[in-house]
């Protein structure tokens, strides 16, 4: 739906940032961690999934079925770990990015989104939200370097985005068919604001990039 569609922008932002950083650091075989529906499964050549709720996304083919925090995978087996929008839903965190930790490939990278401002969603399993300290915390608590951690948009989007999904409560009773419009007004509008002043600080998401140090000589 574009524009007309609640969610378009954060979407839109997110899936440029991931792309971004896909193309500039992912490489060789490549775990995705909750992959859901696996909506990211094309930006990569060597492709591995793993879902825990399964039953949630029946035309899914995963190729490994396990939790975060106990990956069921050996040790340095992975070149890329990726994660999007997954760590939140987990109630031990700092377990899971051990984890990964723990299957990447020395020099190998970790690709994780994760949000900072943002409802409750997928309840009751909705646990935490993250500061770009807070992930670069968790990072280097399991021994790996963090080389960025990227607020994907400003005050302006955070607010647009939210507003729209408030509006979402009163879709069917009031606006009805008015809704999509009014949604690309908002989101078009909190766009452009962004552009012209962006505070980092109100991010709604973050993405972190960190690698696993190379074996000492």
């Amino acid at each position: 739906m574009g524009p007309l569609a609640p969610n378009w922008l954060v979407e839109r932002i997110a899936a440029h940032h991931i792309a971004r950083a896909v193309n500039q650091w992912a490489r060789g075989r490549v775990l995705d961690v909750g992959c859901g529906a696996m909506p990211y499964a094309h930006l990569f050549d060597d492709y591995t999934g793993l879902e825990f709720d399964v039953a949630r996304y029946p035309n899914a083919r995963f190729h490994i079925r396990g939790t975060a925090l106990a990956l069921p995978v050996r040790d340095v087996s992975f070149d890329t770990v990726f994660s999007s929008q997954v760590l939140e839903h987990v109630p031990e965190p700092w377990r899971m990015v051990e984890e990964m930790a723990r299957v990447l490939k020395p020099g190998g990278y970790l690709l994780l989104s994760a949000p900072h401002i943002w409802g409750l969603h997928e309840i009751p399993h909705d646990y935490f939200r993250f500061t770009c300290y807070g992930l670069q915390h968790l990072a280097e608590r399991a021994g790996l370097e963090v080389l960025e951690v990227r607020p994907m948009a400003g005050y302006w989007v955070t607010a647009g985005a939210r507003f729209c999904y408030y509006l979402r409560r009163f879709q069917r009773r009031l606006f009805g068919p008015l809704m999509g419009p009014i949604y690309a007004m908002i989101q078009c509008t909190a766009w452009a604001l962004d552009r012209l002043h962006r505070v980092d600080s109100d991010t709604w998401n973050y993405l972190l990039v960190a690698r696993r140090p190379e074996r000492a000589p």
